[in-house]
């Protein structure tokens, strides 16, 4: 990991769309698989409601999962193609007035935290 030791961050850097993304990992599997179960649950009450065993019809709680899991994606992109356009105007904004957006100061830890003695 390479350290960075510039004294000053350009407030257009956090939302330059060239910039690379990192990698959520697990996350990104949070919606299709939520919205999946919700699904199955779904066909289960549904099940209850006509006073038969929650996992009787298991093709309605194939069916209902496919479905929860097409809306998850679905849902998924959905949010992440309006926080690329929110950030994409956030950018537009930033570069377009550079003078309400002075370049930050980075600060040390050493330079913001108070010294401490512990008494014993």
């Amino acid at each position: 990991m390479e350290v960075d030791e510039r004294t000053e961050i350009d407030p257009a850097e956090y939302f330059n769309p060239d910039r690379p993304g990192r990698d959520v990992g697990p996350r990104r599997l949070w919606y299709p698989a939520t919205v999946g179960v919700g699904g199955v649950l779904f066909a289960c009450f549904a099940n209850s409601l006509q006073r038969r065993p929650a996992f009787s019809g298991i093709q309605r709680h194939i069916l209902w999962g496919a479905i929860g899991v097409i809306l998850g994606i679905t849902a998924d992109s959905y949010g992440k193609r309006k926080a690329a356009h929110r950030d994409l105007m956030l950018y537009n904004y930033i570069v377009t007035h550079p003078e309400d957006f002075p370049p930050i100061e980075r600060k040390k830890y050493a330079d913001v935290l108070q010294s401490w003695v512990p008494i014993r």
